[in-house]
């Protein structure tokens, strides 16, 4: 953590120019993961012009590499830094539900900078905020970003033990946020939607827990306002009671997933092999395994 409290004292408009040089790296020489993002565009909109989604996909390393430095330049962030980065939109419709002592569950995606909203929106509402994660492949990375996102307050809940622990405090008011839009694995419950121009697979996860625990379900929308400004906007999804079986929940946050998406394409990210896989794939592959 040496190092990421050093580079946290350098000045943003220096970390702004090194990502730069990183994304332009990035892009033409390492070329990373650039035919998943160039595959992903043109699945996705296949209206745009060559160029234009050139323009995209340039974009879209520059974004991505913004997230990982602000995030560690967030390392030093006090209450008055986050307000003033990251203001909060409807953020009253939450607390009616968590002033009453009723937990919230909120979804959101992999828009702008997702990291950002999980660091700062329990010290600004005054609310604990807990996050399901996958652990990633790497221990030494895995434990970098809990220690980067639990530094302001979050708690961070591994998804496979996460119920269990939502279940253990199901009456403490707090705010469980789920970044819902990943690949689930083959064989894992699933929805399939039509979502960004493709059939594409969502975890069933964020119904079933709210179907448990009868927690309202509100979805945030961030958008990048300037750079390293952003704004969070608390969306209402549904609320209890909920029709057992359905996917109600999952549908409705993937079309306002998909809205803000169209809203400013570079800022998704087009790096993560989000179909992999179809579901006639998923079927051969199942009945190989069987």
């Amino acid at each position: 953590m040496f190092l990421i409290r050093l580079i946290s004292l350098l000045p943003f408009w220096f970390l702004y120019a090194l990502g730069k040089v990183i994304s332009f790296l990035l892009y033409y020489t390492v070329g990373y993961r650039r035919s998943v993002i160039r595959e992903n565009l043109s699945k996705t909109f296949p209206g745009l012009s060559d160029k234009e989604r050139f323009k995209v996909e340039k974009a879209f390393y520059i974004q991505f590499t913004q997230v990982f430095i602000e995030s560690i330049k967030a390392y030093r962030f006090k209450r008055k830094d986050w307000e003033k980065r990251v203001p909060l939109v409807n953020a009253k419709a939450m607390l009616e539900y968590l002033d009453k002592g009723q937990p919230v569950i909120l979804l959101s995606g992999h828009t702008a900078n997702w990291e950002w909203p999980a660091f700062s929106i329990g010290q600004q509402i005054g609310y604990p905020m807990e996050f399901l994660y996958k652990p990633v492949k790497n221990p030494k990375f895995d434990q970098l970003m809990i220690n980067l996102r639990t530094r302001h307050g979050g708690r961070a809940l591994p998804k496979d033990s996460a119920l269990r622990q939502i279940i253990k405090r199901k009456n403490e008011p707090r705010i469980i946020g789920i970044l819902a839009d990943q690949l689930p694995s083959i064989g894992a419950d699933k929805y399939w939607i039509h979502f960004l121009n493709q059939s594409t697979a969502f975890y069933t996860g964020p119904q079933k827990i709210a179907q448990i625990v009868n927690y309202p379900v509100f979805y945030s929308a961030t958008r990048r306002t300037s750079e390293g400004h952003y704004e969070v906007e608390f969306i209402p999804v549904m609320t209890p009671p909920y029709q057992k079986g359905g996917q109600e929940i999952v549908q409705k946050f993937a079309e306002l997933l998909e809205k803000t998406i169209r809203q400013n394409p570079s800022d998704y990210l087009w790096s993560h092999k989000r179909w992999k896989y179809d579901q006639k794939k998923e079927h051969e592959v199942l009945l190989v395994n069987k």
